[in-house]
């Protein structure tokens, strides 16, 4: 898994912004040390006449030291080495001054003191940590043992000996401060400069997703602009096909062409990889060196010519429908926190954009589907009422009278199937409103198929074809069931009057029968049956599988989708079994529970 943080990444960077600051500070201090030095030794000389010349030569090779270091160590071939030299340059010109004062046999505590100054001014103006600071300290104290035989303490050399290691104690103390100071001062502008940066990458990032939703190419375009923001080799995007049960490969970007072409090749179950066991929504999977992983198999990281890889969950949810892959082909090593958080931020927005487009997508689905049910309801309800009109007009204008009872019963006939058609059409409009509004509440009562049935049977007569066998048979007699009748009904009425408008010849059988604790009651046809492409949309709202103007078979698309709605309410599910040319079976299941037993009415044969 990915580290939270790269302590070695800023400590490098620290590094890289100290570097300077430490040859321009050490050459103040140097600057600062040759300046009062100079006052010294020219007060030295005015004291002590005979101690001038040597006064002033060791000044000049005290400077010299001083600034040689200092010079040298802006010299780039030696930055690696720049705080060795300092901190020698430093010893070099302490160890001097320590040679002057044992020379001249001076004062033990005066040196103490020039010595603690020297090296709280290093302590406090170099930034160059405890490790160069704690070993100009052991210099200092070397040098300082080394000239102590030769000076002069007014009282006792224990007074200068403790005043020096307190000097010397302070100044590392301050050094250690001060360096976690600037560092975590750094490390916090670092970390502000780097959020910033992250921030404005992923919010370019949404913005170009936003331009190109809905459009060709916008997957690819995700790859691309995540191996521009990580700065990576190859980035590539495998989405999860529900239908298939596999990730593929939907677009990828950078790499080698060959790889890129055997991934499209590939199909990738979610227990075919241990990686896969691993991914959870928000979280990276880091593989900086896949040789050395034991999530994907080496050899196949390997032919895709992947060094190392870093993977981000695409998630909905909690749901993970597809892994964002990005990485190098040759180098190896872990990724950035930078890289990291792009990472997982890319993934997410990305998750975004195809919730969008899968949404845009819905919305043009029934943009289109409510432009083809207003066509549909217009041309619908416009069909029986321009036939009502036509023949109540012809019986207005006594085109058709009494006085021929076969056409005028035949008319008669004609003006009622239309208005039942008419009826149905707004009936089933309105109790499309119903649902929709959650108005429909279940009203259990006692039902006697036999009887319901035998309803049925009178009322879808009317549009019965006359090449049509309709059955009817309940395994149930007389026994009731407990269900809601007038919902039942409506079912069935759909399922029923649907097998009548598919089947031209042959028969529609319906049949209730008991399967284990539940009421299963199916419609079969011989009609003309439904492409297996078809059967998942059938049940949706005002779909039909010929939606055109011109189709043969009437109808708004509403049936199939009011008769699950209501079985879905009732508790109960509804299925299809259909082959094209062979006909379509649909089975209602319910759940079934024993009603009171009540004498049935007479049914009619």
């Amino acid at each position: 898994m990915v580290a939270e943080d790269h302590p070695r990444s800023f400590q490098a960077a620290y590094w890289d912004e100290t570097f300077p600051a430490v040859c321009q500070r050490f050459s103040v201090a140097i600057a600062l040390f040759v300046l009062f030095m100079g006052v010294g030794a020219f007060v030295e000389g005015r004291y002590y006449p005979e101690r001038a010349t040597q006064a002033w030569l060791l000044w000049a090779l005290e400077a010299a030291a001083g600034i040689v270091g200092a010079g040298i160590s802006w010299l780039p071939r030696l930055r690696a080495r720049v705080l060795s030299i300092t901190a020698a340059s430093a010893i070099a010109v302490i160890a001097l001054i320590c040679t002057y004062h044992g020379g001249v046999g001076a004062s033990a505590e005066r040196l103490a003191t020039v010595l603690g100054c020297m090296l709280n001014l290093l302590a406090v103006l170099v930034p160059w940590a405890r490790q160069a600071q704690a070993v100009t300290v052991l210099g200092t104290l070397a040098s300082f043992g080394a000239a102590d035989p030769h000076l002069v303490a007014t009282e006792s050399m224990t007074f200068p000996w403790v005043v020096l290691a307190a000097a010397a104690t302070t100044s590392v103390c301050a050094a250690v401060f001060l360096h976690q100071y600037r560092f975590e001062a750094f490390r916090r502008t670092a970390l502000q400069a780097e959020e910033a940066e992250i921030s404005a990458a992923l919010a370019d990032f949404g913005e170009t997703l936003s331009r190109n939703l809905g459009q060709e190419g916008l997957l690819e375009q995700v790859n691309r602009l995540a191996v521009s923001a990580l700065r990576c080799d190859f980035s590539s995007l495998f989405l999860f096909d529900e239908r298939r049960g596999v990730y593929a490969l939907a677009s990828g970007f950078g790499g080698d062409p060959e790889a890129l072409a055997d991934l499209a090749g590939l199909d990738f179950a979610p227990d075919s990889l241990p990686l896969f066991a691993r991914f959870q929504p928000g979280a990276l999977i880091e593989m900086a060196d896949t040789a050395e992983q034991d999530l994907v198999p080496p050899a196949l990281m390997e032919r895709l010519a992947t060094a190392s890889a870093l993977c981000a969950p695409v998630a909905r949810g909690e749901r993970i429908i597809g892994i964002l892959v990005t990485g190098y082909n040759a180098r190896k090593g872990a990724f950035s926190r930078r890289q990291c958080r792009l990472a997982l931020g890319i993934a997410h927005a990305t998750a975004i954009a195809l919730e969008n487009t899968r949404l845009v997508g819905d919305l043009r689905a029934a943009n289109r589907l409510k432009s083809e049910f207003v066509a549909t309801m217009s041309h619908e309800l416009r069909t029986p009422l321009n036939v009502i009109m036509g023949y109540t007009q012809m019986l207005a204008d006594g085109a058709i009278g009494p006085d021929d009872p076969a056409s005028y019963a035949e008319t008669l006939d004609r003006i009622h199937r239309n208005a039942v058609e008419l009826l149905e059409l707004v009936s089933a409009t309105l109790d499309m409103g119903r649902l929709e509004a959650g108005r429909e509440a279940v009203a259990s009562g006692t039902v006697h198929l036999g009887q319901l049935f035998a309803e049925l049977a009178r009322e879808v007569q009317p549009i019965t074809p006359a090449g049509v066998a309709l059955a009817w048979r309940s395994d149930f007699g007389p026994e009731p069931v407990l269900a809601d009748r007038v919902k039942l009904k409506t079912v069935l009425k759909n399922l029923v009057g649907n097998a009548l408008k598919f089947t031209a010849a042959g028969a529609v059988q319906i049949t209730a029968r008991r399967v284990e604790n539940q009421l299963a009651i199916a419609v079969r046809d011989t009609g003309i049956g439904i492409a297996p492409e078809h059967l998942s949309l059938i049940f949706e709202m005002f779909r039909q599988v010929d939606s055109s103007s011109t189709r043969q078979h009437g109808g708004v698309g509403l049936g199939l989708h009011i008769a699950r709605r209501l079985v879905e309410l009732m508790g109960g599910t509804i299925s299809v079994e259909s082959r094209p040319g062979a006909g379509s079976t649909f089975t209602v299941t319910l759940p079934l529970r024993a009603a009171t037993p009540v004498a049935a009415p007479a049914t009619a044969a």
